[in-house]
């Protein structure tokens, strides 16, 4: 998916362009998936586990869902072009992500860190994960704009969607439904960046879960929303904080936090962590539950 070419000087680029990886079964539900990543990563986030195993995208396809995978523009499968996409921030490096990430336990930079125990066990996984992060827009409204750009095209690809967006990539999931509107059933939210008037160092939420304004016309949370959140992650405060509001803004709101479900240990990247399929399951058992009764 792209826009229209971009000319600087007598060089011409492909406007702002996005990757998307899809995967149908045989006899599809009649809404897909849309995956959303977050930060420096990339789709690939939700195909494979840093230790190899199926991803939740696989999960979500054995439950009869045709999964969309969007690389995000300048992420991933679609390389970062400053021409286009304007500057961007270098990838992070081990000592920034790996007391986040990897390590929480062996650092804990916040109380809640000397919880994590499920980051996989395999030696490699730390690195396949840190291969896998590349740079980001230097605020929070490039990104939002940047998914903008590429929205129509990506719900012709879609139809109707549940919208599954991760940390960074959560505001850019509200951008999405403000655009897709009535295409969009459902939004999860898996542990999103913001809350409003959050102060962050890429942009300050002025627009409730966002930092500026929808270019989409139709309000991003009048859907059934979810909140997902991991036992031993940084993000606790400001997901409360947000689910504060979107407890006030959905028509149907759930606040999934994990220990109260028996999910234990979990830190930031949960479709990556070693019982991603336990949290997959929970999401997917609300979907068969909000949607049953949307139905009716």
């Amino acid at each position: 998916m792209t826009s229209e070419p971009v000319r600087v000087g007598d060089a011409v680029w492909p406007g702002t362009n996005a990757y998307v990886q899809w995967f149908v079964p045989v006899d599809p539900r009649p809404v897909s998936v849309l995956f959303v990543h977050g930060g420096g990563g990339q789709g690939s986030d939700f195909v494979t586990t840093p230790d190899c195993r199926p991803g939740w995208v696989h999960r979500f396809l054995r439950s009869g869902y045709a999964t969309y995978v969007l690389d995000r523009p300048g992420h991933g499968r679609s390389a970062w072009n400053d021409n286009v996409l304007g500057p961007a921030v270098p990838a992070s490096n081990y000592h920034a992500l790996y007391p986040r990430f990897v390590e929480p336990a062996q650092h804990r930079l916040w109380p809640e860190a000397s919880k994590h125990t499920r980051w996989p066990s395999d030696p490699l996984a730390g690195d396949r994960f840190m291969a896998s992060q590349g740079p980001m827009a230097v605020t929070l409204a490039a990104s939002q704009l940047h998914v903008e750009a590429v929205a129509a095209q990506l719900f012709e690809l879609t139809g109707p969607t549940i919208i599954v967006s991760h940390s960074m990539g959560g505001p850019c999931g509200w951008a999405l439904a403000a655009i897709g509107g009535d295409q969009v059933e459902a939004v999860i939210a898996v542990e999103p960046l913001g809350y409003p008037r959050m102060v962050h160092p890429l942009g300050t939420f002025n627009n409730g879960m966002v930092t500026t304004e929808y270019r989409g016309r139709h309000d991003p949370f009048a859907r059934p929303i979810a909140l997902v959140t991991g036992e031993a992650t940084w993000m606790r405060e400001a997901n409360s904080r947000a689910a504060d509001y979107l407890r006030v803004k959905a028509p149907t709101f759930e606040h999934f936090l994990l220990e109260e479900h028996d999910i234990t240990g979990n830190g930031h990247m949960l479709m990556g962590e070693s019982n991603s399929d336990e949290i997959a399951d929970i999401m997917i058992r609300w979907l068969d539950r909000v949607l049953a009764r949307d139905l009716r």
